[in-house]
């Protein structure tokens, strides 16, 4: 089995549909990370039934399929299909014979999941079987990803026998073997269950047969209960009929009252509606007076409001012009102090100008030392980093030299060495390669050997499979056969069932007939003097059956007993069970003088049947001298000439009869009479048997046919398991003549690399002397200069050490001199804006004493304004209470009218809830009457229902008719419990 071909569509990165083949040979899958070779080795895993969508490195199955790009929309479906080539024949046995097996997996975003073989639905246990029987899987050691090399090293003991096996090929049959014990132990549940059912039904039938006698004593009592409870609920239904008419005239006197007392509370709430009407309006007129009220007092309020805060003005406007004269008085002096401060900064500012002056002229005396003593330590400098320089260099030289000394040292050790290895190395490969030559002839001889016996067995397995089809194609033929034959013994047995089901219920005949033969505490049926029924002692023959029975008709139901008085204790039995009614014969009293007239030249009925002898005087009277004619014309004629005196019968059934009355017909189809069921019976278990026969000998040419299938297939599976053997053997050359060439090209190639090497390691030496020398000498010159550039190199760093501390002197004093300088400049800055803030202010001061002034002369104003006013509002506010007075007054009186109106509602009321709650009362009367009456036709209703679902019996009509005049319900209660008891 080798894969050709994977087509995948939809699968991960593969949006469109993608075909890759796998060409015999070495096939490999390349290309940069990230392009989608993982996913194709995550297909075949997929396809090949795998589950665990981890191990496909997703966090669910939907995840395998296409979800999307930049410019592609998502797909809906995922599938994967891998075809295999049966290149070797190792192909399972349901396949063996096709040359390519496709394995296809779909699965829909729905979560749905689809199995196909060759394109057939089917079951991911179908494919998991079919891999089974190669040694492959979707986690066998076949498929190996990324780390799953080291994951089979460091596997346990138990994992490793998991392989082999999965490898051999053995996995399937134990999976069998532990499904058929899942099976076992289901079936000996199945069967335990089976115990425990039979046991709960064997306990049933004994419960079942005392509960049928229970039945039994039952209904025997049941009818004389039924009586009783008719008795009962008849005369129940008249109480209740009368009590029903009782409580009706009672209720029409209580809702005559009602209509009295309703119609007395609506005149007084009539009156109270007009009194509320009038309250209504004086609330209105209340309410019109209050808000004038109201707005009286609001006024007032308004005007005492205005008075109030004119007083609050007058006290602010004083306040305002004392504040503004204290604040004028303080401008005044704060502008004295502020000329003699400004007099004192100018001092302090022409002080500070001179002390800056002189800093100045310091630093710049300072920086013009600083910036020689600069120039000359950068020269300094200079020259001793271009010194510093060479020392390093010749350094760094000097130990480079020193270091590819060495390394050329070590490598010319190395090669030396190298070359000694290879020689040994060549010689060592020259020897294999002759060995590998004599090993891959060998091989060779052994193959052709091989092959020739694999044709032989390859010819003799096609022999063998065509004979095994021919087998099993006539298996297949007697299969049929067996399943025909089955099906028709079924339906034989079926109907041979029925019919004795049938005879054996005494279907078809009358009930007192029935009940006869079922009797079995009858004493003569006990005691075997009910011989059975007449239909039961006659035999005749199909073609006289219709004949037969159209002339005995329900004759053949005649019950025979053995004496008069056993048909008298059957006619009693009947009676008193009223069970129908049945004729009974009896064999040793039956009078046989009958009428035994001649046939007139035709056949008697009584001569065309065939009775035990005990019997046939019987069956002699009940047939009498019927005779058989050919047809209805020949039986009128005959009955016209000379057969009046006789009854004649044609085989189709048609009759005539001693007095010419003529009976005929034909039957429905498939209707069938006593006699030919008795007969179709005899038949059916005769066509039963010899069926029985036929089936039994199918089945032994089956069994014979199944030895000779399996034997075939042993012979068949012994020459394919020969057959591949021998293939393996041939693969296993195949290997190692591969291998062997492989190693002798392996060997020619390591052979020739060694003496190109050899050669190289040759030149490479001698170079490396040669390079060697020339290094020595030029280490020797470049110590010597360096030793002089060392000293020259001290005397520089002494020379720049001084200078450099001379200019760090220099360029500290400078920074102090500039420090001082600074916080001058700074002083005379801050002392300038105190002039300029002291000249603002002095500014702003003359300013607010204009606005103060002006102030000052605004308040007293606006208080000579707000006196006139206070004294104007005094005058009207006094016409303000006046008005307030009368509206209280008026709003008062109004009150005292609407008070009393509602004292006069309220004592209308209190009649009102007292007539209320005596209609309340009446109602609950009347509503518990009503309820009353409901509850008696209630229980009449199901007294009658009762009665009718129980006894089948209208009680409105029948009660009158037991009705008793000494009834009393507990004597007859006491009666039922007797009966009961």
């Amino acid at each position: 089995m080798k894969i050709k071909k994977i087509n995948m569509m939809g699968f991960k990165s593969f949006s469109d549909k993608m075909d890759i083949p796998f060409p015999r040979g070495i096939s490999a899958v390349v290309g940069p990370n990230g392009c989608g070779k993982s996913n194709i080795v995550d297909a075949i895993r997929w396809a090949m039934g795998e589950q665990s969508a981890k191990l496909l490195r997703g966090r669910q199955m939907e995840d395998v399929i296409f979800n999307g790009a930049k410019d592609q929309k998502p797909q809906g479906m995922a599938e994967v299909s891998v075809i295999f080539e049966n290149g070797d024949g190792s192909f399972p046995p349901p396949f063996a014979h096709d040359a390519e097996l496709a394995i296809t997996r779909r699965l829909y975003r729905s979560g749905e999941s689809e199995y196909l073989i060759n394109n057939v639905p089917s079951r991911l246990k179908d494919i998991q079987e079919i891999f089974m029987d190669t040694g492959l899987g979707n986690r066998a050691y076949s498929i190996i990803g990324q780390g799953k090399i080291s994951a089979i090293i460091d596997q346990k003991p138990e994992e490793t026998r998991a392989m082999i096996e999965e490898a051999a090929g053995i996995t399937k049959y134990k999976k069998k073997v532990e499904e058929s014990k899942r099976k076992i132990e289901l079936t000996k549940v199945n069967l335990e269950r089976v115990e425990d059912i039979l046991s709960e039904v064997e306990r049933q039938m004994r419960s079942l047969k005392y509960q049928a006698s229970k039945a039994r004593q039952f209904k025997s009592l049941g009818e004389k209960i039924g009586r009783l409870e008719l008795i009962l609920h008849s005369n129940s239904y008249h109480e209740l009929e009368e009590e029903s008419h009782s409580r009706m005239k009672s209720t029409q006197d209580l809702l005559h009252e009602e209509v009295g007392r309703t119609t007395e509370f609506s005149s007084i709430q009539a009156g109270i509606e007009t009194l509320n009407i009038e309250l209504d309006e004086k609330d209105k007129e209340i309410a019109g007076l209050r808000q004038a009220y109201h707005q009286a007092k609001e006024d007032v309020n308004r005007k005492e409001s205005i008075l109030e805060s004119m007083t609050t003005e007058k006290r602010v406007q004083q306040e305002l012009e004392n504040r503004l004269v204290q604040e004028k008085g303080e401008i005044h002096r704060r502008h004295r102090e502020l000329v003699e401060e400004k007099a004192n900064l100018y001092g302090k500012i022409e002080e500070v100008k001179k002390t800056s002056e002189h800093l100045e002229d310091e630093i710049s005396l300072l920086d013009r030392r600083v910036k020689g003593k600069q120039e000359f330590l950068k020269r300094v400098r200079e020259e001793y980093e271009e010194v510093k320089t060479r020392v390093q260099s010749g350094m760094s030289k000097e130990m480079s030299l020193n270091q590819e000394s060495g390394y050329l040292n070590n490598r010319i050790g190395e090669i030396t060495d190298g070359r000694s290895r290879l020689e040994n190395e060549k010689t060592g490969v020259d020897q294999k390669m002759e060995e590998l030559v004599r090993a891959s002839r060998r091989k060779n001889e052994v193959r052709e050997a091989l092959v020739g016996k694999l044709q032989n067995i390859e010819t003799d397995i096609g022999g063998e499979r065509q004979q095994r089809d021919l087998l099993e194609q006539t298996k297949k033929e007697l299969e049929i056969e067996i399943k025909s034959a089955e099906a028709e013994l079924n339906v034989c047995e079926s109907r041979l069932a029925s019919l004795k089901s049938l005879t054996e219920n005494f279907e078809g005949f009358k009930l007192g007939v029935r009940t006869i033969m079922r009797a079995q505490d009858l004493d003569a049926r006990r005691q075997g003097r009910i011989m059975g029924l007449v239909a039961d002692v006659i035999q005749v023959e199909p073609r006289f059956e219709q004949a037969v029975e159209t002339v005995l008709g329900d004759k053949l139901q005649y019950v025979i007993v053995e004496t008069q008085d056993d048909g008298k204790e059957a006619v009693d039995y009947l009676k008193a069970r009223a069970k129908g009614k049945s004729s009974f014969v009896p064999i040793r009293d039956v009078n046989g003088n009958g009428n035994h007239a001649h046939g007139n030249g035709f056949p008697l009925l009584r001569e065309l049947v065939t009775v035990p002898e005990d019997y046939r005087h019987i069956i002699d009277l009940l047939l009498g001298d019927a005779a058989l004619v050919d047809d209805l014309n020949k039986a009128i004629t005959a009955w016209k000439v000379n057969g009046r005196d006789q009854c004649l019968v044609t085989p189709d059934g048609d009759m005539v009869d001693r007095t010419g009355i003529i009976s005929g017909g034909k039957v429905a189809y498939g209707s069938h009479g006593i006699l030919a069921r008795k007969r179709e019976i005899k038949e059916l278990g005769k066509k039963r048997a010899e069926m029985a026969e036929a089936l039994k000998g199918y089945k032994a040419r089956l069994e014979q046919m199944d030895l000779q299938i399996r034997e075939k297939e042993s012979s068949l599976d012994r020459l394919v398991e020969e057959k591949d053997d021998c293939q393996e053997k041939i693969n296993d050359l195949d290997k190692a003549t591969f291998q062997i060439s492989h190693e002798l090209d392996q060997l020619e190639k390591l052979g020739t690399r060694i003496s190109d090497e050899l050669e190289q390691k040759n030149k490479e030496q001698s170079r490396h002397r040669d390079a060697l020398s020339k290094i020595e000498s030029e280490l020797e010159a470049c110590k010597q200069s360096r030793e002089q550039e060392e000293l020259f190199l001290r005397e520089k760093e002494h020379e720049l050490q001084e200078c450099e501390s001379e200019f760090e002197r220099l360029r500290e004093e400078v920074e102090s001199r500039k420090m001082e300088f600074g916080l001058s400049r700074e002083e005379e800055r801050g002392l300038t804006r105190e002039v300029d803030r002291i000249a603002d202010f002095t500014e702003e001061g003359q300013q607010r004493l204009k606005r103060i002034e002006d102030e000052i002369v605004e308040a007293q104003a606006r208080y000579q304004e707000t006196v006139k006013r206070e004294e104007s509002l005094k005058g009207r506010l006094h016409a303000f209470y006046q008005k307030l007075k009368q509206a209280e007054d008026a709003v008062n009186s109004e009150e005292q009218n609407r008070n009393q109106m509602q004292n006069t509602i309220r004592e209308e009321d209190k009649r009102g809830e007292v007539l209320r709650a005596g209609l309340d009362e009446l109602k609950e009367q009347i509503h518990r009457a009503k309820m009353e009456q409901s509850e008696v036709v209630f229980k009449m209703n199901g007294l009658v229902d009762m009665v009718r679902e129980n006894m089948n019996i209208d009680l409105k009509g029948v009660y009158r008719e037991h009705l008793k005049d000494d009834f009393s319900a507990p004597e007859i209660r006491g009666d039922q419990r007797g009966v009961r008891a």
